[in-house]
């Protein structure tokens, strides 16, 4: 059976499809056939992201929903959804129905936090709370600044509310900026942080599945 993940956020900027394109990378490292489905229409990063790659590609398949053939969904370990930025709340009541986690990427700062603070009440109210008590969702810290406790914080006073959150912290590095220029992967490019940047995707991605 695939393991289905989407990755949803009300806010921008907190590095949805940045963190969609590099689990679909790691889960593929790792030897589980993984595609990766790209449904912000209006935007399309993924999708973008892996024309960049070329010929040479990602590692993994990105489609659209049109290209998405339920035989090829069967046959995947895990399937990746980049969902619509800031989707619609009849959409989220739909994704709790359709994915087996739902990530909810967050960066640290107050404003961040209360944004996700705000989606997970939303979907524990939209039928998740009744299917686990919560544990269908998570929230994923990132862009956490290297130095410091903000992402430890963080995490620590989100857990005391009772929500979810991964132990994995995707910190802040430069190497997925490349990453996404140049259609390619953190491990990929060339820069002093790129194996540390990798390290946090893949501790994560074990985290998950």
């Amino acid at each position: 059976m695939s393991r289905v993940l989407a990755i949803t956020s009300e806010k921008g900027g907190v590095g949805k499809s940045t963190l969609a394109v590099h689990l679909a990378g790691a889960f593929t490292q790792r030897g589980l056939s993984t595609i990766l489905i790209d449904e912000d229409g209006r935007v399309g990063s993924s999708l973008r992201w892996a024309a960049r790659a070329g010929e040479e590609g990602l590692g993994f398949p990105v489609l659209t929903p049109d290209d998405v053939k339920p035989k090829k969904l069967a046959a995947a370990a895990a399937v990746l959804i980049d969902t619509e930025g800031r989707p619609k709340r009849k959409e989220l009541r739909r994704l709790s129905e359709r994915a087996d986690l739902i990530l909810v990427p967050s960066g640290v700062s107050a404003l961040e936090l209360d944004s996700t603070r705000e989606l997970l009440d939303f979907l524990l109210e939209a039928g998740d709370g009744a299917n686990g008590g919560g544990r269908k969702t998570r929230i994923v810290l990132t862009r956490v600044p290297p130095v410091g406790h903000a992402g430890e914080d963080a995490r620590e006073n989100l857990r005391d509310e009772g929500l979810t959150v991964c132990n994995t912290l995707v910190r802040q590095y430069a190497a997925y900026q490349k990453a996404a220029e140049l259609g390619t992967l953190a491990r990929d490019v060339r820069d002093a942080r790129a194996a540390v940047a990798w390290a946090d995707i893949l501790a994560l991605s074990r985290e998950l599945l």
